[in-house]
């Protein structure tokens, strides 16, 4: 449940990610996915980000596994992203991760929103959203 009593809205689990980014975006419709490790099935990351290029990878807290999401590796060669630690408690760099899709009418990603939920203090956020301009959109969807 999200507590929005602060400034920053807090979060008990990584599934008030997924209510967080439907108010975010302003979108009831969103769908919303989350970022789960392929190898180790974990649900909690560091977040390197850079917001000018839109593009994020994550490394599984787990087992180490890196992974850059979405459509962001066709930008990654000239980006500088940045290790997150949480703005509120400044000391955690541990997110679970989801991924919001907006669509077109025709089914196709129209916005992207990348919902994120500090693993320590709760702390939820959204450290990049962007519009996706091309089409079909079905592989950068399933790369999360």
């Amino acid at each position: 449940m999200i507590d929005k009593s602060k400034k920053y809205w807090t979060g008990d689990s990584a599934d008030d990610i997924s209510e967080y980014l439907r108010l975010y975006s302003e979108d009831d419709n969103i769908d919303v996915k989350p970022v789960i490790c392929h190898s180790c099935g974990n649900d909690s990351f560091e977040l390197r980000v850079d917001q000018n290029e839109d593009v994020i990878q994550v490394k599984c807290t787990n087992c180490g596994t890196k992974k850059i999401l979405l459509d962001c590796d066709e930008f990654w060669e000239d980006a500088r992203p940045r290790l997150r630690k949480c703005p509120i408690c400044k000391s955690c760099k541990s997110y679970n991760v989801s991924v919001g899709f907006t669509r077109r009418e025709n089914g196709s990603v129209k916005w992207v929103y990348i919902g994120n939920r500090c693993t320590n203090c709760g702390t939820l956020g959204s450290y990049l959203d962007w519009k996706i301009d091309y089409e079909p959109t079905d592989e950068m969807e399933q790369n999360i």
